[in-house]
């Protein structure tokens, strides 16, 4: 996966790259992909966010699936039949220790890079074919997640739905439509992403670029968690409120109150929006990242914030190679 493109020429790129990488993958899912029964996906950074939506998805099929970071496995996986690590670089070191840690028939990794290091331990790969990225994930993180999506698809319904093959199109047509949003968002000194059910996987990666790219505080919240107090901190703050009636409701109730509100979702809310269409939960949330990616791209322009670079090298997140050291 190449990080040499910027975030605007991601984004300009982004419904090719996911047209492409939807395609592969669908030929990649057409053989035998057997549904496990309690399947344990395990992720990182972006890719633990990714992991929400699909979650969410398999467990409403019956299917009790779990997603964790690394330092939630303190010991062995055992009650999992399947250890799904999910790292766009195939490099993550915690997901290469995990998935080092139940024997290799119960290993699938899903990855944007073929032959990287976590390819090199699972029994099985799906790899979303090394689609280039921004630095602050972009397209990588849509089309991992569309995979994740797809291959929900393929294990509950037996291939993926055909939503995914308008997918591009869809994104492509993803508008910011509130005028002067990302100004009034970029004076706000923290920003609170909420999203409920499945559009937890757009409230995560959401405030992760708006810390990454923008350098601002921002945090994530369930939608039922939120109720349950965060909510009274409401101030200086920006609140982006993601899903269906009681999420449009909430985004209602903060804009009433005065404080700078986007809800993206179906439905009518009496705050500024962004319309998503009610898809399959695993493709809405590809939708819905694209608008917060769009909208981070803007505040990000506003502040001068210089996108992509990082202030604070971490040396032992990444693996080159899969040795009896960094397992």
């Amino acid at each position: 996966m190449s990080h040499d493109i910027t975030l605007s020429e991601a984004l300009e790129r982004q419904p090719e790259l996911l047209a492409s990488a939807v395609c592969g993958l669908r030929e990649q899912l057409a053989g035998s992909w057997p549904a496990p029964r309690r399947p344990l996906l395990q992720a990182m950074g972006a890719s633990h966010a990714a992991l929400a939506a699909p979650v969410h998805l398999l467990r409403s099929r019956g299917v009790w699936a779990s997603r964790a970071g690394y330092g939630e496995l303190p010991g062995p996986l055992d009650d999992a039949d399947l250890v799904v690590g999910v790292s766009q670089s195939g490099r993550s070191a915690e997901t290469v220790a995990a998935l080092r840690g139940v024997p290799a028939g119960r290993r699938l990794a899903v990855v944007n890079i073929p032959g990287s290091p976590l390819t090199a331990l699972a029994e099985r790969v799906l790899s979303c074919g090394g689609v280039p990225d921004s630095k602050v994930s972009t397209s990588g993180f849509s089309v991992t997640l569309a995979a994740l999506g797809m291959l929900a698809d393929t294990w509950t319904l037996g291939a993926p739905e055909e939503v995914w093959s308008s997918l591009a199109d869809r994104v492509a047509a993803v508008r910011l439509s509130p005028g002067g949003l990302a100004e009034e968002v970029a004076e706000c000194v923290a920003i609170d992403v909420v999203g409920g059910g499945a559009s937890l996987t757009a409230a995560e990666e959401g405030a992760l670029m708006i810390r990454e790219a923008c350098r601002v505080p921002a945090a994530a919240f369930e939608t039922r968690q939120y109720l349950h107090g965060p909510m009274e901190a409401a101030g200086r703050t920006a609140h982006i409120v993601i899903g269906d009636e009681r999420e449009a409701e909430l985004a209602g109730q903060l804009a009433a109150a005065g404080h700078r509100t986007l809800y993206v979702g179906p439905c009518a809310a009496s705050a500024p929006s962004v319309p998503v269409p009610a898809l399959s939960p695993v493709a809405r949330a590809v939708l819905e990242n694209a608008v917060l990616q769009r909208l981070v791209a803007a505040v990000a322009e506003v502040l001068g914030a210089p996108v992509g670079e990082f202030r604070f090298p971490v040396g032992d997140t990444k693996v080159d190679a899969v040795t009896a050291e960094n397992a």
